[in-house]
């Protein structure tokens, strides 16, 4: 079955790539401990003369925040606006990186130079930021559709018990994330084009995004749940392995921060899969 052999090569082509997913993790680690520096800073200056932080020695305390007194809102008002940067800074950084991933994943050698990496990566950044950005505007457009638009009408043409309106809701999140899918293979599938054909133009590329996400629709459909499923039950596992761990030496948090680049390479490579086995099925 085409699906079967999607992740297999996928996972092939995946671990071909290890170049690139070591230069997307040592990108990632060094962009993160630029931010992490003033934030250590910041922190340190705010709860510095306070005695919260002794609060937290037993877990959590909600005294820890009535210890920060005036602290307390310009620290929150500085992280949210510092998250916020970081998440838009690391979707340009990743859509840029993509570019020399999807490169790789199409070579399927060894022997993949990282000077091809970067040069497919400037090639293919504005191709693949816009094509990101349309798919984002769909999904928002379908989502508004699907979850939003039904709610409106049911909250304005009856007087539904809340328990309705939850149920309802329940069952139009299960169809979006039913739907979800269909986006990505489109996005991926638009993406191997572009990196296929050496190519820069969008709207091509999208058009055979939704070609080749139903040229084949049932194979590609299942791969991409799979995959969505895998990734999402590995988000999990990786909060639960970390909200777990409680370090108490220096020795703990270096053991905790190798196994976090552990994990995170793990994800690197099950994004790698993903793409690699979009990449086989517009191969075959």
């Amino acid at each position: 079955m085409k699906f079967i052999k999607a992740f297999t090569s996928g996972a092939t082509r995946a671990l071909h790539s290890v170049k690139a997913l070591l230069l997307i993790w040592l990108l990632t680690f060094s962009v993160l401990a630029v931010f992490s520096l003033p934030l250590k800073s910041f922190l340190n200056n705010a709860l510095g003369n306070t005695a919260s932080t002794s609060l937290l020695n037993d877990g959590f305390n909600i005294s820890f925040f009535l210890d920060l007194g005036q602290s307390f809102s310009p620290m929150m008002s500085a992280i949210t606006g510092g998250i916020l940067i970081v998440l838009i800074i690391f979707f340009f950084l990743y859509t840029f990186l993509n570019g020399g991933l999807f490169d790789s994943l199409l070579k399927n050698k060894w022997a993949y130079k990282p000077s091809d990496f970067f040069r497919s990566s400037a090639r293919y950044f504005l191709s693949y930021l816009a094509i990101m950005i349309l798919v984002l505007l769909m999904i928002l457009v379908a989502m508004f559709l699907i979850i939003g638009l039904p709610l409106i009408i049911q909250r304005a043409g009856s007087s539904g018990s809340e328990e309705t309106t939850w149920k309802l809701l329940s069952i139009l999140r299960i169809v979006a994330l039913l739907i979800l899918p269909i986006f990505l293979l489109v996005v991926d599938y638009s993406r191997v084009w572009l990196a296929a054909n050496n190519h820069c133009k969008v709207f091509k590329a999208l058009g055979y995004g939704f070609k080749g996400t139903f040229k084949s629709f049932f194979g590609s459909y299942f791969f991409m749940l799979i995959m969505v499923i895998v990734q999402g039950l590995y988000a999990v596992l990786v909060v639960k392995l970390i909200s777990g761990y409680s370090p108490d030496s220096g020795g703990g948090l270096f053991l905790l921060f190798l196994l976090s680049q552990v994990l995170f390479f793990i994800k690197l490579y099950l994004r790698a899969l993903r793409y690699g086995g979009v990449t086989a099925m517009y191969q075959l």
